[in-house]
């Protein structure tokens, strides 16, 4: 049996049960005051019939009987709507109202009948008995009156009281059957709407548990495709892919900390009601670059952003940490609707994960920076030139193309740090580290190779193109014109030795050893140079 039928067949049964229960008690209760309350209306009857007789002042004697007995025992039966019967104390029937007189004079007159026998010994006497005449069982009652010696008996069907007490259990049977219904009707529109309410329910609860389960899937696939970026640019692609499908209709933007313009970078922006133009600010204090969490550093440039303040009742923004310095922070805007709490919630837990994968991306970030880079300069280091030129000769070798390599060394540099001191030659190795960033392309590679002397990777580049960056280079480090604590340094000059692969080696070392040789050689010639290598040892210098 199915639960829901258990839920209604169960209470039908158990008030079935007790209905049953209650009819059986109800029957039991009513049948004794019934048939207490029937002796009392008989009784009462036979008293009114002597009464009656009494004072009709009938008379009988053994020769006659007197026609006034069944007479009256006619009147009295109509009125009582009982069978009365007068009796004589020797047991002559003087008057009955179901017979006629001629069947009086003809009757049997006995008076052994057990109600006649009693009433005479005890004054009243009761019997019930099978009725020849009105072919039925009828309950006699019999008085005997010892002043008059006259008997009076009332007789009444047996059934009398049954069938009053049946119209009851009837009638207490239908109020049953109409309630068991009732429960059963009420009970089946309440379990429909129960099933209703708790299919809705659980397929609330299936929404939100595939809806969560996505949330959470989303938001695991994109921590851990952030934890396996290199770059904080392609972090922020992964986040304009996935913000989207975790917040529909909410657009927003991610800025992070560019400390040297004191000011938030946008990495990236999702969405389209995120405005165009949008500069976010920060403000510095004690050397840390923080956030006042109590106002806004968005400067709206959007010139369709008529209201700003519109604008910020839509927009929540939220600071991303580490060491309790912001590094960064993280927008979303919907003009439509304002950010209810449960929004708010899933951004926060948004926002914790981004800002921890964040985190790590930039740890690794600098973590391989100071691995492969110079911290002074900001160019790559020794180690990575090394890997970096095998990396690049295996390239060309596969392309059949070349690869240049300049070894730079800027002139007389012992003797400017000994004029103007360390801080001073510091400042003029970043300023020319500076001109190599803004001079070279991107997939050339400018290396620190050890104090003032640099190594400049090239790859896919012909010796005349190696030969006229160099030149290139040469010119505008000379044009610099640095000033440190007010003064005015001197102008800075370099030679450079240039060799290229395969013309003159066919590996890393070699390579770098034929450009050392062409930097030492233009070192000799007066400095401030560029020499191409040759292999015969005929050096070509350029001025």
């Amino acid at each position: 049996m199915k639960l829901h039928h258990k839920v209604i067949s169960l209470p039908i049964i158990i008030l079935t049960i007790l209905f049953v229960l209650g009819l059986l008690g109800i029957e039991y209760l009513v049948k004794n005051a019934l048939q207490e309350k029937f002796e009392q209306r008989l009784q009462t009857f036979a008293l009114f019939a002597l009464s009656s007789l009494k004072s009709s002042n009938l008379h009988f004697n053994d020769h006659e009987i007197n026609p006034g007995f069944d007479s009256l025992a006619d009147k009295i039966a109509k009125a009582s709507n009982t069978r009365v019967s007068f009796m004589s104390y020797n047991g002559t029937l003087l008057g009955d109202s179901m017979l006629t007189f001629e069947q009086i004079l003809l009757a049997d007159n006995r008076s052994n009948r057990p109600e006649i026998v009693t009433a005479i010994a005890n004054n009243t006497g009761i019997s019930q008995r099978h009725s020849i005449i009105q072919q039925q069982r009828l309950v006699y009652f019999a008085r005997f009156d010892i002043d008059t010696g006259y008997i009076a008996r009332i007789a009444l069907p047996e059934n009398t009281f049954s069938q009053i007490i049946a119209h009851i259990l009837w009638s207490y049977s239908v109020v049953i059957f109409t309630t068991i219904l009732t429960v059963f009707i009420f009970g089946c529109i309440a379990l429909r709407l129960i099933k209703k309410i708790i299919f809705k329910e659980r397929q609330y609860l299936e929404n939100e548990i595939k809806h969560r389960t996505k949330e959470l899937t989303l938001i695991q696939t994109m921590t851990a495709m952030i934890n396996n970026t290199n770059s904080i640019n392609d972090a922020g692609m992964i986040l304009s892919h996935i913000l989207p499908q975790l917040l529909p209709g909410y657009s927003g933007a991610l800025y992070l900390i560019n400390p040297p313009l004191k000011e938030l970078e946008k990495i990236v922006q999702w969405g389209e009601n995120w405005p165009q133009g949008t500069r976010v600010y920060t403000s510095q204090k004690n050397e840390e670059i923080f956030f006042d969490l109590n106002c806004s550093p968005i400067d709206c440039l959007n010139a369709q952003c008529h209201d700003c303040n519109t604008f910020f009742k839509y927009c929540y923004g939220v600071n991303l940490v580490i060491d309790h310095y912001s590094f960064g922070k993280i927008y979303f805007i919907n003009q439509q609707q304002k950010l209810t709490p449960n929004i708010q919630n899933l951004i926060k837990q948004l926002v914790d994960t981004i800002n921890s994968a964040l985190a790590n991306v930039q740890l690794k970030n600098q973590l391989r920076d100071q691995a492969i880079r110079d911290p002074l300069t900001g160019l790559f280091n020794r180690r990575y030139m090394l890997e970096a030129l095998k990396k690049s000769l295996h390239r060309a070798e596969r392309h059949k193309s070349d690869v240049a390599v300049l070894m730079v060394d800027l002139d007389h540099f012992k003797d400017f740090n000994d004029k103007f001191g360390h801080q001073a030659g510091d400042l003029v190795l970043t300023e020319v580290a500076g001109e190599f960033r803004e001079n070279l392309r991107l997939e050339d590679i400018a290396c620190r190779y050890g104090g003032e002397e640099f190594c400049i990777i090239c790859p896919d580049t012909l010796l005349r193109e190696a030969y006229l960056l160099s030149e290139k280079l040469r010119k505008k480090i000379g044009e610099l014109s640095i000033q440190y604590q007010g003064k005015k340094l001197d102008s800075i000059t370099m030679s450079i030795g240039v060799a290229i692969y395969p013309n003159h080696a066919d590996n890393e070392d070699n390579l770098i050893v034929k450009a050392d040789q062409a930097l030492y050689l233009a070192k000799n010639n007066g400095r401030n140079c560029t020499v191409v290598y040759q292999p015969e040892n005929t050096i070509q210098q350029y001025k």
